[in-house]
């Protein structure tokens, strides 16, 4: 039987300086925050006209960056401190509010802020601190909305107090890395908004959550702890470069002014009007750098192709009850910036600013027009920013860079249909850029060896970085309901077969006390698909129209905080906590009637040509949740590892708005609610080197809400309503690995190393075993109907979450294994579409049907190849489930029919499993069920449904989950 020595093979341990967390520091931090907002009943014009329910809560996300400065003093091991920090983003909440919710509120933070007291534990290079202290946040508030002229506006800093924590980890003698949560809260305030002629005052409720990681830099500290001296020889960062660059960005675009049509038309509502830009961009750079002692000084001119847009609905005239849609899209931009940066020997971090420059165009158009006008031109502004750039070998540098690009006001000229107009145009952008340097003359510093060199990290930490390619595809699915018949769906949109293309940046942190610290952000776009709107009914029958999806914006991010509690060489098991963010944002065009209804017909098409092609409905939204999850990494070969992610999402808040573009009184309409989520992810990587690897995996996300609702204006009661959001798709990727290798890959640079095999027997995977699975499904419910074909529904798509055990046996001979397993999960899949929709059933045609699966059970027989602590396998045989099947009525007898029972059916999949420990193996599987028709049940009412089975005619499922066995004899004898 193996030896305690054989469950954790780590590296040696190196004896370090003491080291000490004492003195100031200073440093910089990237991240996600969330604000929310509850405005509360207001004086003046904004005040209530009726009975209200306040307050109404806006809720907002999105990347945060910024700075801190601070003081430790420690005391054996406890650390005292002091640290004031500074974040800055473009975090702007909706919500509907005052004089009989006509008015939509906003509240845009720019800037947050804490200054707080920190106490910690250190261990080895680790701090585990908790802060507390004060807080300031500074806002900027609007209201807009129909029954006044102009807009309402103000500004205020609200003062608060923060708690927290996190995790922080020396990284150099003088560098440490961080990962901090903070929940600040700002109490209530009355806040004073006018619009020039009148004012109001509006009580407001704010807080906010933050998520950040960052660097300190410890100028004048002892080294840290656990840290051993770095030497800063390396490069000569002297000379000139070419080079290329690829990336993301975002932009807050504000239209504040306007003169000629665009006032005129706006005389009677407002004509102010603000929203988000995401795109991507790709160029070149050349520079020269000039280094003296450790400082390098330099200039960069760099160009890029871009297109970053974006479209905010503007020029409200409330007479007409329309409004402009205006638009922004950056075609170039470019910079020409100096920098100053500080050289570690192979690394460079740097600054730098200096001017930018953007080419643009866009358009004002009226919603229900198709005619527009029109603007281009060059727009000048200034930058800032930060990187770190990395000597590869050769002549080849890597980088990555944040800027932030302010383009300051100006006032754009537009021209079109015999019309002139000018708008007065704010922007600002920030910017994620990597990429790639040839160094035409580079020298190394004196004494420098000439081989490339991984950065000084300290002893048992390695660090991975690398960039993915992330294609997709997706729906989001939205059901409105009745405020006051709460069972009664009143409209359903789908935005079905988004195809989404991201480029994403991760990383992982691995210590020698088994802590881990991984996250990535992407950002991309989501383009194809259709969106089908539906109404029961829109008049005089059930409607369902088609609109053509494109130019729509993704982003995602996630960070993880984690324990490996099982480490061998390469192979580790371990859990964490995290959090993840989805952004997605569809744009619908064009307005085609695809059922009964004459709402976009052929003939409202012609009296009303911008129904064809115009902008007509968008859906803007962010998830933002707490993730639990198991991570696994399999060295399956001296060139192969598998690593994977199972995560679920026990809470989920979800903040969006829908814009119908055609509507001026819900353009936008904003909604909120909270849900749940899960996530798998699994990616195979290849060793080219010991240090660069590349890969390809897969990933899928599913989010729904438990509760979600909107007001509409006028209406006394929210809407209740529910979401689905579902992404899934592959990914390829490259990476590099800084710092120490694990000792089976200690080895020259360049090469790969194979430890030397062991005199002993090979995996023997013959045992009784017993085990845990959690992971996430997807399926797929279809409905017989005997009236005619329905372009949409007729069928119903679900995704969500399982967990659960299975018990089995395996039996090997030679390379074969044979293998039996009883396995058994709780399950959540949930979803909801359209049935019968072509039913003769009156105005009241279209029917919400859905099922939910609560259990998956399998009996199955498995047969595998094992090549020593790998086994690959197939399985198959009998399964089941548990659901309950619905059909909505409400609109005949007040009611929803519902089923629930047991289906039987079959499953075929495969997988594979690894021989982790001597006794635990842990795996990757994928199971497709089928099983048939569900139980049938029937109505009588409406009589267009007599006779007719309301159950689906076929139920399959797709689930990926990862697995842990306990085998109760061990794998070999070691």
């Amino acid at each position: 039987m193996a030896g305690a020595a054989d469950l954790s093979a780590r590296p040696a341990a190196t004896a370090l300086p003491a080291g000490s967390w004492t003195g100031f520091y200073l440093g910089v931090h990237a991240g996600a925050g969330l604000t929310s907002a509850a405005w509360g009943d207001a004086t003046g014009p904004l005040g209530a006209s009726e009975a209200q329910n306040f307050p109404v809560i806006g809720n907002a996300g999105a990347a945060i960056g910024g700075g801190q400065i601070g003081y430790n003093q420690q005391i054996g091991s406890y650390v005292l401190g002091v640290e004031l920090d500074a974040s800055f983003g473009q975090l702007t909440g909706l919500t509907r509010c005052a004089n009989g919710w006509q008015s939509i509120c906003s509240d845009s933070t720019d800037a947050l802020g804490t200054l707080a007291a920190r106490l910690g534990y250190a261990f080895d290079n680790v701090l585990v601190y908790g802060k507390a202290g004060g807080a300031f946040a500074r806002s900027s508030l609007t209201a807009t909305g129909l029954a006044y002229a102009g807009q309402f506006t103000g500004s205020d800093t609200a003062f608060g107090w923060t708690v927290g924590g996190g995790v922080e980890v020396a990284l150099t003698p003088q560098v440490s890395a961080k990962a901090e949560y903070a929940y600040l809260d700002f109490g209530s305030g009355t806040a004073g908004l006018s619009n020039g002629a009148l004012s109001s005052a509006v009580d407001v409720t704010r807080s906010a959550q933050l998520v950040k990681v960052g660097l300190n830099w410890h100028p004048a500290t002892a080294p840290l702890p656990g840290t051993a001296p770095a030497s800063a020889s390396g490069r000569n960062w002297s000379g000139l470069y070419v080079g290329g660059h690829a990336g993301g960005a975002w932009a807050g675009d504000d239209w504040t002014a306007a003169t000629g049509l665009l006032r005129t038309v706006s005389a009677s509502g407002a004509f102010p009007g603000s929203g988000d830009a995401q795109g991507l961009f790709g160029g070149g750079q050349v520079g020269i750098d000039y280094q003296f002692g450790q400082w390098v000084v330099g200039a960069e001119a760099s160009a890029s192709a871009a297109s970053i847009g974006g479209a905010t609905p503007c020029a409200s005239n409330n007479r007409a009850l329309m409004n402009y849609s205006c638009s922004d899209t950056l075609t170039a931009m470019g910079t020409l910036a100096g920098r100053l940066g500080w050289s570690l020997g192979d690394a460079l971090v740097y600054g730098k600013a200096g001017a930018a420059w953007a080419q643009a165009n866009g358009t004002a158009q009226p919603t229900e027009s198709a005619l527009y006008l029109s603007q281009s031109g060059t727009r000048w502004g200034w930058m800032a920013g930060a990187g770190l750039e990395y000597a590869l070998g050769g002549n080849l540098s890597a980088f990555v860079e944040y800027d932030h690009f302010d383009f300051g006001t100006q006032d754009l000229a537009y021209a079109g249909f015999g019309e002139a107009a000018t708008a007065s145009f704010k922007q600002r952008l920030d910017a994620v850029r990597m990429g790639l340097n040839y160094r035409l003359a580079w020298g190394e510093a004196a004494g420098a060896p000439a081989a490339p060199r991984a950065p000084a990290l300290p002893v048992g930490w390695t660090a991975e970085i690398g960039a993915r390619y992330f294609a997709s595809t997706g729906r989001m699915q939205k059901d409105l309901y009745d405020p006051f018949t709460p069972q009664r769906l009143n409209s359903r949109l789908i935005y079905d077969d988004t195809t989404g293309q991201a480029g994403e940046a991760f990383f992982r942190f691995d210590n020698r006390n088994d802590l881990f610290l991984k996250g990535y952000a992407g950002l991309g776009t989501l383009s194809g698909g259709t969106l089908y709107d539906e109404d029961f009914p829109a008049g005089p029958a059930y409607s369902n129209t088609a609109t053509t999806l494109r130019d729509g914006h993704l982003s995602y991010g996630a960070l993880d905080l984690g324990y490996d509690f099982i480490t061998r060489g390469r192979d580790t098991l371990g859990a964490f906590v995290g959090y993840r963010a989805l952004y997605q944002q569809a744009n619908g065009y064009g307005c085609l009637q695809i059922a009964q209804s004459n709402v976009c017909d052929a003939a409202q098409q012609a009296v009303f040509p911008a129904l064809i092609s115009n902008r007509a409905l968008s859906e803007t939204e962010l998830w933002q949740g707490v993730a639990l999850g198991l991570n696994s990494r399999m060295a399956l070969s001296d060139r192969l590892r598998l690593e994977v992610d199972a995560a679920y999402l026990p809470y989920a808040l979800r903040a969006s708005s829908d814009n119908h573009w055609f509507r001026a009184d819900i353009n936008p309409q904003t909604e909120r609610g909270h849900g749940w989520g899960t996530q798998m992810e699994a990616v195979l990587t290849y060793a080219v080197t010991d240090r660069f690897d590349v890969g390809i995996g897969g990933r899928y996300w599913f989010f729904a809400t438990d509760e979600a609702s909107t007001q509409f204006p006028g209406a006394p009661l929210r809407s209740p309503q529910t979401f689905y959001t579902e992404r899934y798709g592959a990914f390829l990727q490259a990476s590099y690995r800084f710092g120490d290798l694990p000792p089976p890959e200690a080895a020259a640079p360049g090469r790969i190393a194979k430890a030397p095999a062991p005199a002993q027997a090979q995996a023997n995977w013959t045992a009784l075993y017993a085990g845990a699975t959690l992971g996430a499904g997807k399926a797929h419910t279809t409905y017989q109907s005997p009236f005619a074909t329905p372009v949409s529904g007729d069928a119903v798509d679900l995704g969500g979450a399982l967990a659960g055990g299975q018990v089995g046996a395996d039996y090997q001979m030679g390379h074969l294994v044979l293998g039996a397993e009883a396995a058994g999960a709780w399950a959540h899949l949930t979803g909801t579409d359209t049935c019968f929709s072509t039913a003769p059933a009156g105005e009241n045609s279209g029917f919400n049907c859905g099922s939910r699966v609560s259990a998956l059970g399998s009996l199955t027989g498995r047969l595998g190849y094992a090549a020593d602590r790998v086994l690959l396998y197939a399985r198959g045989g009998f399964a089941w489930n548990r659901q309950s099947d619905s059909l909505n009525t409400v609109a005949f007898d007040g009611g929803i029919l519902a089923d629930s029972g047991s289906n039987t059916g079959w499953t075929l999949g495969g997988g594979i499993e690894y021989a982790l420990l001597p006794n635990l193996s842990v795996g990757l599987e994928y199971k497709h069920y089928d099983f048939g028709a569900a139980s049938a049940f029937s109505t009588t009412v409406p009589a267009a449904l007599a006779g007719v089975n309301l159950a689906p005619d076929g139920v399959r499922i797709d689930t990926v989950a990862m697995n842990l066995n306990w085998r109760f004899t061990a794998f070999d004898p070691r």
